[in-house]
């Protein structure tokens, strides 16, 4: 998995997120309900879903955007509530409930525990 996210990325995506999210996520549907689904994605499938969550991260750390409760039509997932399932769905995949999140670049948090 590249663990570099471009300027030129995050910055698409903080111009159209709502878009861009879709795009990147809607193969993943029934992945990002159920963490077994995600589990049993091939890993380039999780990596797509790892580098947007983190992608999403930087942009909610540098610009504020994430999930608005008050936009009914919003169809953002909340930041915190992605990364949550991503993190169980990467220790259902390895088989490691004692996997804490230490926070940060989830890029680097799943290669850690991937690798472990």
């Amino acid at each position: 998995m590249g663990s570099l996210i471009s300027t030129k990325e995050v910055a698409l995506a903080r111009e159209h997120p709502r878009g861009t999210e879709r795009r990147r996520l809607l193969p993943y549907r029934d992945a990002l309900n159920d963490v077994v689904a995600y589990a049993a994605l091939a890993e380039s499938d999780r990596d797509a879903i790892v580098r947007w969550a983190e992608t999403r991260r930087r942009i909610k750390e540098a610009y504020g955007i994430d999930h608005d409760p008050a936009n009914l039509a919003d169809p953002l997932l909340p930041e915190d509530r992605l990364r949550a399932h991503v993190i169980a769905g990467e220790r259902a995949a390895a088989r490691r409930n004692d996997f804490a999140d230490p926070g940060g670049d989830l890029i680097a948090v799943v290669a850690a525990l991937r690798r472990s």
